[in-house]
């Protein structure tokens, strides 16, 4: 008797050690590859989980977030860096940040942010008019923080990059 316990046991330790190498992997191809640059993933994409609760992921309610709480507004300045995904402007009375998508239009091509400044396009110094959507997170007395995020870039040539984003904006 002692033994068909024994086997049974271990039957289920095996099953459930398989198990668990099986629902792992097949859980993590159903979520996102982690990487925050996806400016479509922010505020497109729902995995499985979450389209089978009715419920938007965190990212998702943030950038829709963003998105109901922006308005429109310019900066103008000289670009100083493109650091990861953020721009630096000095504007002469400070440096702004503005976060950058991925992937921008340039006379008609495709490059990525990166090759904006490896291009040609921007360089260090050269005044630019970056077009973004601000919405103010933190808007009190003596103290605001806010999110830019740019959608157009206009050179010292007057030369447009537009952002490639899921949605359109019209001002």
């Amino acid at each position: 008797m002692k033994s068909k316990i024994k086997i049974l046991a271990v039957t289920i330790v095996i099953v459930a050690v398989a198990s668990v190498f099986l629902y792992a992997p097949l859980t993590n191809a159903l979520q996102p590859n982690g990487d925050p640059e996806s400016d479509v993933e922010i505020l497109n994409d729902m995995d499985f989980k979450a389209r089978c609760r009715g419920r938007p992921r965190v990212k998702a309610r943030r950038g829709w977030w963003f998105l109901n709480h922006s308005e429109p507004t310019e900066v103008d300045g000289a670009a100083v860096a493109l650091f990861k995904n953020i721009l630096i402007v000095d504007t002469g009375e400070g440096q702004i940040r503005i976060h950058l998508p991925r992937a921008w239009t340039v006379d008609g091509e495709v490059t990525m942010r990166e090759e904006l400044f490896e291009s040609g396009y921007l360089s260090e110094g050269e005044t630019i008019t970056v077009k973004a959507l601000r919405a103010d997170v933190i808007d009190k007395e003596g103290l605001c923080v806010y999110l830019l995020l740019g959608y157009e870039i206009i050179n010292e040539s007057t030369v447009h990059a537009h952002a490639i984003l899921p949605f359109n904006i019209e001002t």
